[in-house]
Order: structure tokens, then C-alpha cells, then sequence
């Protein structure tokens, strides 16, 4: 496959660098923010190779790409050119739900990959715990600092995040998270008593591996910036606006967006935890049977991610994340009994590829080029994704970390409660199959 080509269509597809405002990439999908979505030619992108579906999220076109997605996005972000008005086109015309869900799914999409390679460290952790190995050894103890950066530092790497997303300097973002993570005020939130700023009452928080602090207080560091820019004569621009906005950014983080956003976060928590311990059965039902329907409108990261890192960095585990595992199985399975159903070849080689890969974790080719074309096997997905959804609740299973969401992020689930997931995953897998078997559907037929 010719990336360089690829990119270069898809460049060209999507109105040129004109009608881009922004482009990233997740595990399988390259994401293209654009201006006017009129002008994509979804049907050209549809036709290239490689390409196994795309989808409208808002302004976002999202291209699946599987396995090729990183190379694909690598030669197109060569390509492309950014104007620097990103900020003030995305935010026209849109409703606060629309840009609430588009920045935090900007925010937490890049930095992914650091938070899937410390969750693999610490599933393999777990598993060591499991076993009874030395935590004394000097090996132990730095893998578990491994496991443990990527979370412990997770308001520097969201806020750097942030800021590119915000189109405000992303290092100077980076600096509000590495102050709520500076040794000398966690030293002071260790010692309590009363503290203040400007003479200002300041609440003593712990905000290492926090998440709330930083998304709620990253507009502030926006619309700060974005005054101190303009009042600041140009000759000391370079002086004034960093030092206004930290001037001002900080003391208001500490004393009102800090901590109000920990409150909301300890209450989400709460009320999580609550359904967790009182409504099992109810809540992994909701959950299971929604999670993967997330996958196929691309809302999963600004949904779940936000849930699962929280979970990981109160507990030390997620029970969230092993739901939507048992969801993805249930794609993956409802291709399974795609393959053994159609009579067109070619939807019986996409299935049994999708099926494959699917059980390691990643859905969108049996999700955009099985299960839409053919319909009625989401209801075999539902079903089980629900299921398996209820019974994971019910012997609260657990993951120690994030990775592919499948057999691909196998040792974030090793613990006490591995076997467990190994049965449910099985459950959901051959189960959806076999609902999807017996249901039927209307085949697709053979191109002519």
C-alpha cells in the first residue's frame, strides 16, 4: 500500500489544507476536523485502499483505517498545512454539548498511547502481585514507577494536550499541570492546616493523576491568554502574556476550578461506585448494551475514557473498562456468525479478517464493513454486550490498566478475577455468533 498516495487523496477528498482545522489519529481511525463537511467526498475516501468505513462525528471526519491508520496518518500529517485559526473556527455554530464532547475527545486522544503502554505495565504488575513476587527487588520497584508516570503525571500530559487542542501555547498549558504536580505543593497539602494565596483561602488538594482539574480549567488558561494577548503591546508580548496568564490562571485554579472540579469528580465517582455496589445488575446491562453502539458513533473516548482513567486513579482498577471488552467480543462475534451465514465471498473474506481482529480489539472493521451492511446482527450484540455487561458487575471484574480492549490488552486484566474475564470474553464472543447464526439477516449481494 502507497501511503504517500493514500494521504495525498485523502488530502484532496476532504476540500485540501483549506477546509482543515485540525487532524489526529486514535488506534484505528484518522479523525480530520474540517470547516464545511460539505465539501468531503466521503464516497472518494470510501474507494481507496485501506479504507474500511468512515464516519461524521459534528465536524470531525473520521477515516478507518484498522492496523493502517498510524502510517496513514503519519504521511498525511506530513501534507497537511494548519492555518492558526483553529480556535475561532471550531467554535462557530456549535452547541455547548457538541464542543464540550469535541474538547475533551481532542484532549484525551492524544494522549492515549502513553496512558495504553503504563496500563500494559501495570496489568503485568498485577499479575506479579498475583504471583507473589519480590516488591522489594529494584526491578519491581521500576516497573512499577513505569506503570505509575504515565498517571501520576497525567494533569502535565492532558494540559499539553489541552493547549494544542485550545490552539493556546501548549507549553505554557503544560505549566498549569506541572505546578498542580510540583513536590513543593504537594509537601504543602501533606503538612494541611490553613493556606492561603494573595490572601485568598486556598483548599489543599492532592492533584496528582487527577483529569477533572485540567479539562475544567484549560478554557481559563484560553480566554486569559487570549486577553493578555490583546492588551499587551507587541514589543513585550512575549514577556507579558506568559507572565499575566499564569499570574492570574493559577491563583484561580487553586482557589476555585481546582478544587470544584475535584468535588464533581469525587461525586461522579461516587455515584459510579454507588451503581457498582447497588444496581449490578441494571447498571452492567445499561452500560454493556450501549458501550459498543459509543464505538460506531466515535463518542466512546469523550465517554469512557474520562470514567476509566478516574476509576484508575481512585482504585487502582477499572470496572468499567472490562464492559466495554465484553462489547467488543460481542462485535467480533456477530461476525463470526456473519461468516458462517453470507453467501457472498467477499463479505465472508471482510468478516472472517474483522472477526479476527476484532478479538484482539479492534471493532470498527466488523462494526462499518459487517455488521451496518448487514443490520440485524447488532441485535445479537446487544444482547450479549448487555449480558456479559450485568454478569462482570456481578463478580466485579476488574482491569489494572488500558490497552486494546480485547485478547490485545490481555495482561491489564491478569488479578484475581482474570479467569472470570476469560469466560465472560468467551461468552460474549461465541454467544453473539451464535445469536447472530440463528437470527439471520438479509445477505448482502454479490457485486455484479
Amino acid at each position: 500500500m502507497d501511503f504517500n498516495f493514500t494521504a495525498e487523496q485523502i488530502l484532496k477528498a476532504v476540500g485540501g489544507n483549506e477546509n482543515i482545522v485540525s487532524i489526529m489519529n486514535c488506534l484505528t481511525r484518522v479523525r480530520v476536523e474540517v470547516k464545511d463537511t460539505t465539501l468531503v467526498d466521503v464516497a472518494a475516501v470510501k474507494k481507496l485502499e485501506g479504507v474500511q468505513g468512515t464516519n461524521f462525528s459534528r465536524k470531525q471526519f473520521q477515516i478507518i483505517m484498522g492496523g493502517k491508520c498510524s502510517d496513514t496518518f503519519d504521511a498525511l500529517n506530513k501534507i497537511v498545512k494548519v492555518s492558526d485559526t483553529k480556535a475561532e473556527i471550531k467554535f462557530e455554530k456549535q452547541s455547548i454539548l457538541n464542543i464540550v464532547v469535541d474538547y475533551v475527545t481532542g484532549t484525551f486522544q492524544p494522549v492515549i498511547p502513553v496512558l495504553v503502554g503504563a496500563g500494559i505495565i501495570q496489568g503485568v504488575i498485577a499479575l506479579l502481585n498475583y504471583t507473589g513476587v519480590d516488591q522489594t527487588s529494584f526491578t519491581y520497584q521500576f516497573l512499577n514507577i513505569f506503570g505509575n508516570t504515565g498517571y501520576y503525571f497525567l494533569p502535565i500530559f492532558l494540559a499539553f494536550s489541552a493547549g494544542r487542542k485550545l490552539n493556546i501555547n501548549p507549553y505554557l498549558a503544560a505549566f498549569v499541570g506541572a505546578v498542580l504536580v510540583h513536590p513543593n505543593l504537594l509537601a504543602i497539602v501533606s503538612a494541611g492546616g490553613n493556606v492561603d494565596i494573595f490572601g485568598v483561602p486556598v483548599k489543599l488538594v492532592n492533584y496528582a493523576s487527577s483529569i477533572t482539574p485540567i479539562i475544567v480549567s484549560m478554557p481559563l488558561v484560553y480566554w486569559v491568554e487570549k486577553f493578555a494577548k490583546k492588551i499587551s503591546p507587541d514589543i513585550l508580548k512575549s514577556v507579558l502574556v506568559p507572565a499575566i496568564t499564569i499570574l492570574v490562571v493559577m491563583p484561580v485554579v487553586l482557589v476555585v476550578t481546582g478544587p470544584a472540579a475535584t468535588i464533581i469528580s469525587t461525586f461522579i465517582g461516587y455515584g459510579i461506585n454507588y451503581i457498582y455496589t447497588n444496581f449490578s445488575v441494571l447498571g452492567g446491562l445499561t452500560i454493556g448494551g450501549g458501550a459498543p453502539f459509543l464505538v460506531l458513533t466515535g463518542l466512546h473516548q469523550a465517554a469512557a475514557l474520562p470514567i476509566l482513567i478516574d476509576e484508575l486513579t481512585r482504585f487502582g482498577y477499572t470496572m468499567f473498562f472490562p464492559i466495554l471488552g465484553f462489547g467488543n467480543a460481542a462485535i467480533a462475534g456477530a461476525a463470526l456468525g456473519v461468516v458462517f451465514r453470507t453467501k457472498n465471498k467477499a463479505l465472508k473474506s471482510t468478516a472472517l479478517s474483522a472477526t479476527t481482529i476484532g478479538a484482539i480489539g479492534i471493532t470498527e472493521p466488523a462494526l462499518y464493513g459487517v455488521l451496518l451492511p448487514t443490520k440485524r446482527p447488532f441485535i445479537a450484540v446487544g444482547i450479549m454486550s448487555a449480558v456479559c455487561g450485568a454478569l462482570s458487575l456481578v463478580f466485579q471484574v476488574k482491569a489494572y490498566g488500558l490497552g486494546l480492549c480485547g485478547l490485545g490488552g490481555l495482561p491489564v486484566f491478569f488479578g484475581s478475577t482474570f479467569v472470570v474475564w476469560c469466560v465472560l470474553m468467551l461468552v460474549s464472543y461465541f454467544g453473539s455468533a451464535a445469536i447472530t447464526y440463528v437470527l439471520n439477516f438479509t445477505d448482502v449481494p454479490e457485486a455484479a
